[in-house]
Parts: structure tokens; C-alpha cells; sequence
């Protein structure tokens, strides 16, 4: 019981996170360091992306928050920033996935083989997609610990990546857009523009909460009794 209320509790934690952050807009120094970091990026062109990009992957591959990256694209390339927070989780989650398919998958269906978990292997090789994009969308697993364990199932690479994409895309946004208000501030936009910004950013943290919750229930439904 008392597991099922903190999964509960955790599910508002995109909107209550969302709230402070765009509350931090009012509060942080931008003008010194974000004009300074769009005019660097500006200056090297797309090795900027691709430093971005790849340094997003070096932080899914290691346990350090992803999202913080995503703000700081919003930050550094404005809304650009979706696309390459995107593309440094799919090219960050690949390596995981890979690791554990070579050399653990194997080792654990042997060490724990039995009806039941071939059964369960069968079930989410068939339907991929769709659970690993409930998973994305849920906060029950990290983001670095899901690649690892989903390495371990018989999950094919295309809808691997395709759910992944599909499932992270909700949260990048909003991550981006806290990213994208700092620059709004940093470019001395009023006071009206900001809070339109912020209310945006709300709606969105809100329908976030209910896919979490819906995501939930079709996890249950699939037999994942942790969700």
C-alpha cells in the first residue's frame, strides 16, 4: 500500500517540477550567460549541434539527469532544442540496449528460465512499441536504468528506438521550453510574454500528469503489477 501511494505521489512530479522551474525564470541571472551561450552557438555552426548531441548521449549512458541537458538545450538552441535533446536520447540509449542484449540477455534467460518468463519475454517481444513507450512515459524506472533493463528483453531495435521517441517526446518539450523561457527572459521579454510562457508550460506539465497516469493503468493491464 504505502508502495502504490509513493508511485502515486511521484506521478505529480513533472507538474510540481515544471512549477519551479518556471518560477526560477523570475529569480535566475540569464542575461550573463545565456546571450553569451547562444552567441557561441551561433559562432561554430553545427559543431555545436553535434557537441550538444553527443554530450546528451555521454549523460544517458552514465546515471546523471538527462533533463537537465534538455533545459540547457532549450537554453543554448531555443526550440532546436527538442529535436537534438531527442536525438542525444536515441543515440545515448543505444549503447545500453546493445550492452545487455550481447552479454546479459543470454546469462539470464538460461539462469532463470521457466514457462512464466518466456511467456512474459514473448509478450513484450510482441507488443514492443507499445510497452516501452508506457515505460518512457512513466517516471517508475530512471531513464538510464530503463535502457539497461530493456537490453534484457526481446524488444527489437525498431520499435525500441521508435517508442523511445514517441514516449520521451512530451517530457523533452516541456524540458526545453523551461529552457526556452530562460532565453525569453535573457532577451528581455516582458512580463506578459513570460507568463503566457508559464501558463503553456503548466497545461502541458497537466496533460504530462494524465498520460503518467494513463500509461499506468495500461502497464497494469499488461500484467506489470509495479506500476
Amino acid at each position: 500500500m504505502r508502495h502504490a501511494r509513493t508511485l502515486k505521489a511521484s506521478a505529480w512530479l513533472w507538474p510540481a517540477l515544471l512549477v519551479l522551474l518556471a518560477a526560477g525564470i523570475w529569480m535566475l541571472p540569464w542575461e550573463g550567460w545565456v546571450v553569451p551561450l547562444r552567441q557561441w552557438v551561433e559562432s561554430h555552426g553545427a559543431m555545436g549541434w553535434v557537441v550538444f548531441v553527443l554530450a546528451y548521449a555521454g549523460v544517458v549512458v552514465l546515471p546523471l539527469p538527462a533533463a537537465a541537458m534538455s533545459v540547457a538545450g532549450g537554453l543554448a538552441f531555443g526550440w532546436w532544442g527538442v529535436p537534438l535533446s531527442l536525438l542525444g536520447s536515441l543515440v545515448g540509449c543505444v549503447l545500453p540496449w546493445w550492452a545487455t542484449r550481447r552479454w546479459l540477455r543470454g546469462p539470464m534467460l538460461r539462469r532463470f528460465d521457466g514457462p512464466r518468463v518466456a511467456a512474459a519475454d514473448r509478450a513484450v517481444r510482441r507488443n514492443g512499441f507499445l510497452f516501452v513507450a508506457l515505460l518512457r512515459v512513466t517516471p517508475i524506472l530512471p531513464f538510464t536504468l530503463q535502457n539497461y533493463l530493456l537490453g534484457l528483453t526481446g524488444v527489437r531495435i525498431g520499435p525500441y528506438l521508435a517508442a523511445t521517441l514517441v514516449g520521451l517526446a512530451p517530457g523533452t518539450l516541456a524540458m526545453v521550453w523551461v529552457g526556452e523561457m530562460g532565453g525569453l527572459a535573457a532577451a528581455g521579454a516582458d512580463r506578459a510574454k513570460l507568463v503566457v510562457a508559464a501558463g503553456g508550460l503548466t497545461l502541458l506539465g497537466l496533460l504530462i500528469l494524465v498520460m503518467i497516469r494513463r500509461a499506468r493503468v495500461e502497464l497494469r493491464r499488461a500484467g506489470f503489477d509495479g506500476a
